[in-house]
Parts: structure tokens; C-alpha cells; sequence
């Protein structure tokens, strides 16, 4: 009896409440039909989605949020603008419909935790074991990344302020994205309007240059575009780029846009596109990419597995970062990893990037959740096809080797970058730029990962490599380093070496020597004829003075 008259009096003072809010004129401009206060809504919520550009996937928290803030914001319209309501019910929908709302994704999420599908979080990503000094190419002197994005930005800024008709007009944008052009690792970032009235002066021509800064030599250029850039984040309106793409695609789950340059020179923007693959809410994963013509805005999509190859990044980094810790943590089942922890592993503090070959590679370090003092080998993952190798390589973690090559160099209060590792001679080792106060350059590093405490500093990349050899003797008797060069034949010799034939390359360039041994690379090598021009990758044979001999282990031509 006194639970129902506790239900009468509630549903009464619901009834006062409602009568008050959305029946009195007291507080009414004008008494409008349902409609129009729906298309009202329907104004409003376009302006919510134009500004905030919610993703409407039904796997998004945003789509969930929109449709819960449209609901209020119709009801809200109905009490200051609309006619009197006859029956509470509609309002009464509403609220459960909200209630529903909250329910259905915070429910989803909860039941779509490794709590359920551990062992589906394990398999986001496959990773397959390998032997590291097999599978990484040894590095070449040009290929050693040296510059991370502070000191990009840096050399960014000075190229821009040498151009005077421009540094008025605009900013190089914060992007300074890590690409391959041309086979080397190259830092790119266009530039950006540097405020609202210089969008107004110079938007009809749009953004014709880019910033270009070369990872291993340091150098920056300032780089224009044969076709104008007129989608990109510092644009307004429809052009601005996200919500160009947004709206192109407003049903899927977007990454951060990537700035990137094809082998052509065209400015494009490559943009993840992301999905839940675990009972619908649970876990994350790029499914592929939207490829944007900086130009003219045309989008693509493409599947993850048919993204063109000069395309460098597809998977967000802090995305592969999450799936290679689920599967450090449940691949032996969620228990395992609250309780005993056996084999429960996590990647190290941060990461790196490095080019090899064609495409883009994540490097991190695998250590165990008992203990981070040491690694127990690295990852390296394809940022474009999310090939994904464990080298097992008991080592220092990378913040051990940074805390190495600091204390080298305390008198000089140089900060190291975080390391990359490198394949020297068969041996992975940590390389760092050692910065100064204005986040330039000033020494480079080399750390063993394995013996740590082995630290070889140098004021160029060739001195630090160098010296590791000197030091190393056994490894570099058997392997040195590379260095890719360009060369004009000018003389070729031909000699018989124990029944072997061996050509001896003198070339316009310098008074170097160059070995050719053609059993080690192919046929073609006998038709090489003088004013032959010829890339290649060579190793130092010999030093002797002024006199350097070099091994050809490579050519292109």
C-alpha cells in the first residue's frame, strides 16, 4: 500500500515538474508546432557536427554523445519555443532513450574487456620471432637517422626565416612527419597560414611550399609545389582538412591525418581509418587509410592490404603501441596476467622510427612487467603493412643507454634523442644525436644494448662509426659500414685473381677506388663501360693515407 502511494506521488511531482518546464507560456516566446522545432534541433545539431566533427560510427563514443545531446537540445527548444504538450509521454521516451544511451556503450565496453576476450586483445597484432642480425640490413653512413622532430622543427624555422617574401605570410605547420623519399628518411611539413587575415590574402593561390628537412645530413629546404596545396589544417570552413574528410566520411572512426610526399613531389594526406574488432566495442585497429589530394581534395579509401606502396604510415603508432602491450600482457590469458605474470611483457618508455628499404619501421624495446631494468629483445613494425618481428636480444633499455651517453658527455650538458637501433655488423647497438641547448646536433653516440656501459661518442656519424670498429675489431673484420654514393665510371680494369675475375672502378668523383667481385652480385657487371653513371652501396676495404679503397656490394643502374 505505501509503495504504491510512493509511486503516485512520484509520477505527481513528475507531472508538476513537467507542467512547469514545458507546458506553462510563463517563459514561451511563441507556441510552435513539433516540427519546427525539430528542423530548429536539426540546425543546431548540424552546427555541433560542422564544429566538433563527432565521428558517427556506431562503434564511436561521439555517435552516442550526439544523439544524446540532440534529444536535449530538442526538449530544450520544446520548452522555450514549443506549443503545449498533451501527454508526458514523449518526454518520459526521451529520458529512457537517454538512459539507453549511456547504457548500451558503457555496457558494450564492459563486456568487450580482456576480462572476456583476452585472448582476442593477444591476437590484434601477429608478431613472429626472428634473428636480428639476419633480418636488419646493416646500416648505411646515409641512412643514420640523426634528427628527430625538435630538431626538424628547429631547421624548419631557420629555412623559413631565410625567406623573407614568405615569413610574414606563413608558419611552418608542427607536423614534420617521418617519410621515405627516394629511398632516404626525410622530415616533411607544409606550411600554414599564419593568421586569419593572411588566409584572406593568400587562400585563392593556397599553400604553395613545403618544408623538407634530410634525417641524416641536417639539411633544410623550403621546397615548392607544382600543385598548391588548398585543403589543410590551417584552412577554414570546407576546406579545413578534417572536416573535409569528415565529412566525406562521417561514419567512420578517423586517425590523425598524416602530411605526406609522393615519389613525384604531390602533397598528400594520408588518414587512418580505424575500427573496434572485439564484440564491437572492444580493442582498435586500422583497417585503412583515406589517401587526400592535398590539391584537390578528392579522398580515397583504400583497404589496408592495398594502400599504395609510397604510402609510409597506415597504423598510428600509439595504436600499435597498445596491441603489442595486450599482447605482452594476454597471451597467456587474463588471469596470467593479474596473478602469477608469467612471460607478462610490456614495450619500453617510448619509441623510434627507422627506414629500411622502402618503408617506415617502429622500434621499441620489450622488457618484463617485473622488471625494466633490461630488455628482453625489440620489435619492429612495418608502419604500412603492420609486419611486426620480436628480435629476442637480452639488452639495456633504451633509457639505461640514454643515462650512458649523457654521462659521457655531462661536462657539455648535451641531452640525448631517444635511441634507434642498429644493426652494426651483425650486433644491435643504440645511435643518438646529442643535442645542446638549442636542440641542434653537436655529437652523436653509439651504445652497445647489450654491454650498455660501452659508450663511443664522435663529432660526425662516420667518426662514431668508425671508432665502434676500431673498438670491435672482431666485428669489423668480418662486416663494416655502408655508404650509398652516385658515381661516373672512368676507368675500368680487369684482373684474374686465383681464377676469379675482379674489376677495379676509378671514377670522376674522387680518387677512390672500387672493387667489383662479380660473383657477388650479377652478370650485368661486365657491361659496365667508362661515363657509366651508377648508384651504389659500398663498404671501406682499405685506408692507407689519402688512399681508400672501397668494396661494391651493390649497385643500381
Amino acid at each position: 500500500m505505501n509503495r504504491k502511494m510512493n509511486t503516485e506521488n512520484m509520477n505527481e511531482k513528475f507531472n508538476e515538474f513537467f507542467y512547469e518546464a514545458f507546458e506553462s507560456n510563463t517563459y514561451k516566446v511563441g507556441k510552435r508546432p513539433w516540427w519546427q522545432i525539430l528542423v530548429l534541433t536539426i540546425i543546431v545539431m548540424f552546427l555541433y557536427f560542422f564544429f566538433t566533427l563527432p565521428s558517427l560510427s556506431p562503434q564511436s563514443f561521439d555517435f552516442y554523445k550526439t544523439i544524446i545531446i540532440g534529444i536535449i537540445v530538442y526538449w530544450v527548444l520544446h520548452a522555450l519555443f514549443g506549443k503545449q504538450l498533451k501527454s508526458s509521454k514523449g518526454l518520459k521516451s526521451s529520458i529512457v532513450a537517454i538512459i539507453l544511451l549511456i547504457a548500451i556503450p558503457f555496457l558494450g565496453t564492459l563486456i568487450s574487456s580482456p576480462f572476456f576476450f583476452s585472448k582476442q586483445y593477444a591476437e590484434l597484432i601477429e608478431i613472429n620471432s626472428s634473428d636480428f642480425a639476419k633480418d636488419i640490413e646493416q646500416v648505411s653512413i646515409n641512412q643514420v637517422p640523426v634528427v628527430d622532430r625538435e630538431a626538424a622543427r628547429v631547421i624548419g624555422e631557420k629555412q623559413m626565416g631565410s625567406m623573407g617574401e614568405l615569413v610574414s605570410q606563413f608558419n611552418v605547420a608542427n607536423k614534420y612527419s617521418q617519410v621515405n623519399i627516394a629511398g632516404k628518411p626525410i622530415r616533411v611539413s607544409p606550411l600554414e597560414y599564419y593568421d586569419i587575415i593572411k588566409y584572406f590574402t593568400n587562400n585563392q593561390s593556397g599553400i604553395q611550399h613545403y618544408v623538407s628537412v634530410d634525417m641524416t645530413s641536417q639539411d633544410g629546404d623550403l621546397t615548392k609545389l607544382d600543385e598548391a596545396i588548398f585543403y589543410s589544417e590551417s584552412d577554414i570552413l570546407f576546406r579545413d582538412l578534417n572536416r573535409h574528410i569528415r565529412f566525406q566520411f562521417p561514419f567512420s572512426i578517423l586517425g590523425e591525418s598524416n602530411f605526406e610526399i609522393d615519389d613525384n613531389g604531390k602533397a598528400w594526406y594520408v588518414t587512418p581509418v580505424l575500427h573496434k574488432p572485439i564484440f564491437f566495442f572492444g580493442g582498435l585497429d586500422a583497417k585503412g587509410a583515406i589517401i587526400t589530394d592535398a590539391n584537390t581534395g578528392k579522398s580515397t579509401y583504400y583497404k589496408r592490404d592495398e594502400v599504395p606502396s609510397w604510402v609510409d604510415r597506415v597504423n598510428p603508432a600509439e595504436v600499435i603501441i597498445s596491441q603489442l602491450n595486450s599482447y605482452g600482457k594476454y597471451n597467456r590469458g587474463f588471469w596470467n596476467s593479474v596473478f602469477s605474470q608469467k612471460n607478462v611483457t610490456s614495450t619500453t618508455e617510448g619509441y623510434n622510427y627507422i627506414s629500411l628499404g622502402e618503408d617506415i619501421y617502429l622500434t621499441t624495446g620489450v622488457t618484463s612487467v617485473r622488471s625494466d631494468e633490461s630488455n628482453l629483445g625489440f620489435y619492429y613494425v612495418n608502419l604500412r603493412t603492420k609486419e611486426t618481428k620480436f628480435y629476442p636480444v637480452p639488452s639495456a633499455t633504451e633509457t639505461a643507454a640514454m643515462k650512458s651517453a649523457r654521462g659521457k658527455v655531462q661536462e657539455k650538458n648535451y641531452e640525448p634523442t631517444f635511441p634507434v637501433i642498429l644493426n652494426l655488423g651483425g650486433r644491435p647497438v643504440y645511435f643518438m644525436s646529442l643535442k645542446d641547448q638549442s636542440l641542434t646536433a653537436k655529437m652523436f653516440a653509439l651504445v652497445d644494448a647489450e654491454q650498455f656501459t660501452d659508450v663511443i661518442v664522435g663529432d660526425n656519424v662516420q667518426e662514431t662509426i668508425s671508432k665502434y670498429f676500431d673498438i670491435n675489431p672482431e666485428v669489423s673484420s668480418d662486416s663494416n659500414v655502408f655508404e650509398d654514393e652516385k658515381i661516373t665510371v672512368e676507368k675500368i680494369s680487369e684482373v684474374v685473381v686465383n681464377g676469379n675475375t675482379i674489376y677495379y672502378l676509378s671514377v670522376k668523383e674522387n680518387n677512390n677506388i672500387y672493387v667489383i667481385v662479380p660473383e657477388e652480385l650479377d652478370n650485368r657487371v661486365h657491361f659496365i663501360q667508362a661515363n657509366d653513371k651508377l648508384n651504389i652501396q659500398s663498404s671501406l676495404q682499405l685506408e692507407k693515407d689519402e688512399f681508400k679503397q672501397f668494396k661494391i656490394v651493390k649497385i643500381e643502374y
